[in-house]
């Protein structure tokens, strides 16, 4: 059993050295010196549990979003960020607003922002690097799409939204079918105290939720045709995102 742990530590620390090649099945094996089908044994369970990633029949593995969630990887960052900021840059584009994309950080219980595109709008919105997850819609969807271990983790360590931050939501119970209705539109639409609008949706990888890709901008333009173009655009956006990630 521990000759085994061994093993599958030394396939993913090899992986790790070049993270984003697809590594061969017969290379992982005669570099480790591992028999072949002990070693796609070890692969498969892996893959299963998602600490690699295999990017289609009989073709290579690589890491996987598990070990990038345990060990929130800057390689996996800084990759996502390339991978999403020509995205970011043609929706900033097409509707000039705030373009943001976030991430949850379990050590801080935080919604994190990776990379932000600007409007040209005088008044603009400028979002916190970290902020309270439950008090963006950024945040509000990174929390939905968790596992049920994980929401309630969240809910042990930062309590219940407040009535102040999200009325809809201050029992577990409101709080269980608020992130039923987020899964159910795969869109969130927030409006802040301070009249401020957020409007998020998922961002995929295969079909685990890695990030979420937001607008945000003052509820006085958030009207008319903008309205439905943000709509329209964003979720087009974060499909188009998820597919590239994924490998599409």
């Amino acid at each position: 059993m521990i000759q085994v742990l061994h093993r599958a530590l030394d396939i993913m620390e090899y992986c790790s050295k070049q993270p984003e090649k697809e590594h061969l099945l017969n290379e992982i094996a005669d570099h480790l010196g591992l028999n072949h089908s002990t070693c796609a044994n070890i692969l498969k369970t892996l893959v299963n549990r998602k600490y690699i990633e295999q990017t289609g029949c009989r073709k290579g593995y690589r890491l996987g979003n598990m070990t990038y969630r345990l060990t929130e990887n800057s390689f996996f960052r800084e990759s996502l960020i390339r991978t999403s900021k020509p995205f970011m840059v043609e929706l900033c584009d097409k509707v000039n607003e705030t373009v943001i994309l976030a991430v949850y950080n379990k050590h801080s219980n935080k919604r994190i922002v990776l990379h932000s595109e600007y409007c040209d709008h005088e008044l603009q919105v400028r979002s916190r690097k970290d902020k309270d997850i439950f008090d963006t819609s950024t945040g509000r969807l990174l929390i939905a799409y968790s596992s049920k271990e994980d929401r309630q983790y969240i809910i042990q360590n930062t309590g219940l939204p407040s009535p102040a931050i999200w009325p809809e939501a201050t029992t577990y119970e409101k709080l269980e079918y608020e992130f039923d209705k987020i899964r159910e539109a795969g869109i969130v639409l927030q409006i802040t105290a301070s009249r401020i609008v957020g409007v998020a949706v998922p961002v995929f990888n295969k079909d685990i939720v890695i990030a979420s890709l937001g607008i945000y901008l003052p509820e006085i333009r958030f009207m008319g045709e903008l309205r439905s173009l943000i709509f329209d655009y964003l979720v087009h956006a974060g499909e188009q995102l998820s597919k590239k990630i994924s490998g599409g």
